[in-house]
């Protein structure tokens, strides 16, 4: 995967702040208990006279009750690890924006120098030539950044992967 390189550099910090942890079943298990509590209205508090009302509500339901089974089913039974800041005790996010090629030797400068907004200053393109993966603390106080160039039905890494804050 294209967050690999990025994964094994925040695991790699000495502080050991960052840490793999399997994605948590609690997201996926409140969505399933909104959904039934959804369920439950529809047949105690729906008349059966506002058919709009009452199928809105079972379809939601019904929705919102599948999904969040099927997701947590999915996160128990995976052996996929992500990133957890153990600081703000929070998942760390990640984000993919691309490039065209012209822009890479500025978009190189700004990730060297750690500059999130020369970073945004750039113009965004739609075809990932160039992807920028960034992975981040809620309090953005590590951030990983890693440059991949498309080539040859591939994303190859650029460079190494570059990491802001997160040594002490």
């Amino acid at each position: 995967m294209i967050t690999d390189d990025i994964c094994k550099a925040l695991y790699a910090l000495p502080t050991g702040v960052v840490a793999a942890r399997r994605q948590s079943v609690c997201r996926p298990t409140v969505i399933a208990l909104v959904g039934a509590a959804l369920l439950v209205l529809n047949f105690v508090l729906v008349d059966d006279k506002s058919g709009a009302m009452g199928m809105s509500l079972m379809v939601a339901g019904i929705t919102m009750l599948l999904y969040g089974v099927v997701i947590a089913i999915v996160h128990l039974m995976s052996d996929r690890r992500v990133p957890y800041h153990k600081t703000t005790k929070r998942y760390m996010r990640f984000r993919e924006r691309y490039y065209d090629r012209e822009q890479l030797a500025e978009l190189q400068k700004a990730v060297a120098r750690g500059d999130r907004a020369g970073i945004e200053a750039l113009p965004q393109g739609n075809v990932a030539a160039i992807t920028l993966v960034e992975c981040y603390a809620h309090d953005r106080s590590i951030v990983a950044y890693a440059i991949y160039e498309y080539t040859n039905f591939d994303n190859k890494l650029i460079g190494e992967v570059k990491l802001v804050g997160g040594r002490g």
